[in-house]
């Protein structure tokens, strides 16, 4: 009998300890994911556009922890999650990349210059000053399509951070209204909360390969969940 009681009292506490381990592994991985971030990449300048989506997609994660709440059947949502946060990062950091390389060229200046130089090679044709004028405007010309194809790159990455971090937070809403309550899986085209759930997590593995693609788009050295 004492046996049976101790083994009993053993296997209760084997039990309340692997209820509580859960939850602080899952967050522990959460952090290790998040911040194995390549160290040395460009961080966005305070209120650059990219900043301001990796801020939005951080308060999203925040909060879907906290409406996740130790619900371990659905923390399978939150590692997703974890990892689009993890991409917007570096998809920010790359962003930054080209901001930083763009402020480098001085394009309304070379454009003024550009055209200078198209006057003076026409006005030099013949003579033995228009073949360096003719290397200077090609030159200066190839700077100007640089900053252009790098603004354009740039432009994408914002724009698939734009609308990744607000299907992000159009998930995280879904979520709360069926842990709430207040919406039924059937109002969102699923027939039990399970469904809806991988619903969700299929949605949130779409927006991190969404990230992926266009920053491999920008820079095909890059490859997935890295930084190059």
């Amino acid at each position: 009998m004492l046996l049976t009681t101790v083994l009993v009292t053993i296997l209760v506490v084997i039990g309340i300890a692997a209820v509580v381990a859960v939850p602080l592994m899952i967050r522990s991985t959460r952090r290790q994911v998040v911040e194995d971030v390549p160290l040395g990449g460009r961080r966005p300048i305070m209120g650059s556009p990219a900043q301001v989506w990796v801020s939005r997609g951080e308060r999203v994660l925040r909060e879907l922890g906290a409406t996740l709440g130790e619900n371990a059947a659905l923390h399978g949502i939150e590692t997703d999650a974890v990892q689009v946060v993890a991409e917007l990062r570096l998809t920010a950091s790359q962003a930054a990349d080209l901001d930083h390389a763009l402020a480098r060229i001085p394009v309304p200046s070379l454009e003024d210059e550009r055209d200078a130089l198209a006057t003076a090679l026409t006005e030099a044709a013949g003579r033995p000053a228009a073949a360096d004028l003719a290397r200077s405007h090609e030159a200066v010309s190839a700077r100007i399509a640089a900053a252009r194809r790098q603004r354009d790159q740039r432009d994408a990455l914002l724009a698939k951070m734009q609308a990744t971090v607000t299907e992000f937070e159009q998930a995280r809403d879904e979520l709360a209204e069926l842990i709430n309550g207040t919406a039924s899986p059937a109002a969102m085209g699923m027939t039990t909360n399970d469904d809806a759930a991988a619903q969700l997590t299929g949605r949130l593995g779409a927006l991190r390969e969404g990230l992926v693609e266009v920053r491999q788009a920008s820079n095909p050295e890059i490859g997935p969940g890295g930084q190059g």
